[in-house]
């Protein structure tokens, strides 16, 4: 029997199904990391309380799902027959009559859940978004480092550095206003996450986007395009897992879009493993409208 469990709180969730997430941390970086930064604030993500799921067959945890609205529903890896879990998924998400805009997630997982959400509704198809791979460091290969240096960004980079979360923003296809950008550069630069390759002032950035446990991810990789094709990314990927795998995490753990070759083999030539693929879909009606 599958029970869709849900919860007020996030660290209700953690306590029920973190274990299991932990059990393939890296691939369910983005549950997990959610999770804890929503257990530290409701609202980190938007004004609207997040849909916290746990999965349970036979009372044993097979899987997470959360939403943070407006974004795409996440799902976790499933540890059991992924086509009876997702259908009693899908029919709790009916039941409590939620809009879901997309899915992302593990790539079976999230295929089998596109293709039972849009079963049965006139006009609304799945459409890949993106294809991704999950990549895993426990240790990294010393390459030269291009001239500069990594820091941590600072208060005053703050309006340079909403830019340049617009421009990522833009360049992954997930465009997001400037307003929204410079809150997310001001918790990022609050929360000691965002560092700066500086090589005479700023020339790229990457960032800790979500602690866990065990490891940490890294995100909000960018650099414009006039400091491009120099190698800073390199480095500052490269001195940012150095630094948290010496600051004790176990791992660290970023997505790459399969769509980018270019990021993809850097991040090999780091030390970075591929550990699985995901997806990401929307749910587009007719018109080309999304759905939510």
């Amino acid at each position: 029997m599958i029970e869709i469990q849900s919860h007020n709180h996030a660290s209700e969730l953690i306590s029920l199904s973190g274990a299991y997430l932990e059990q393939n941390e890296s691939e369910n970086n983005l549950p997990i990391g959610l999770a804890y930064r929503l257990a530290e604030d409701p609202y980190y993500y938007g004004s609207e309380l997040p849909l916290l799921l746990s999965i349970l067959e036979q009372r044993r945890v097979v899987g997470v799902s959360l939403m943070t609205p407006p974004k795409r529903i996440i799902l976790s890896r499933i540890d059991a027959n992924i086509h009876p879990v997702i259908v009693s998924l899908v029919r709790h998400l009916r039941e409590i009559d939620i809009q879901i805009p997309g899915v992302v997630g593990p790539e079976t997982e999230t295929q089998v859940f596109s293709e039972c959400w849009v079963e049965g509704i006139v006009g609304v198809s799945a459409s890949i978004d993106k294809r991704m791979r999950v990549f895993e460091a426990r240790s990294v290969t010393n390459l030269p480092l291009s001239s500069g240096k990594l820091r941590l960004a600072r208060p005053d980079d703050h309006p340079l550095m909403a830019k340049w979360i617009v421009g990522l923003s833009e360049a992954i296809g997930e465009p997001t206003s400037f307003e929204d950008a410079k809150s997310r550069a001001e918790k990022l630069i609050t929360d000691q996450q965002l560092y700066i390759w500086d090589n005479n002032g700023p020339v790229s950035i990457a960032g800790v986007s979500r602690p866990m446990r065990n490891g940490a991810t890294i995100g909000v990789v960018y650099t414009p395009p006039e400091h491009r094709s120099k190698g800073y990314a390199t480095s500052s990927v490269l001195l940012l897992t150095k630094k948290l795998l010496s600051d004790g995490y176990s791992f660290c753990s970023l997505y790459t879009d399969l769509a980018n070759p270019t990021s993809n083999s850097i991040y090999t030539k780091i030390g970075y493993v591929p550990i699985g693929d995901a997806l990401a879909f929307d749910f587009v009606s007719a018109d080309g409208h999304n759905t939510a």
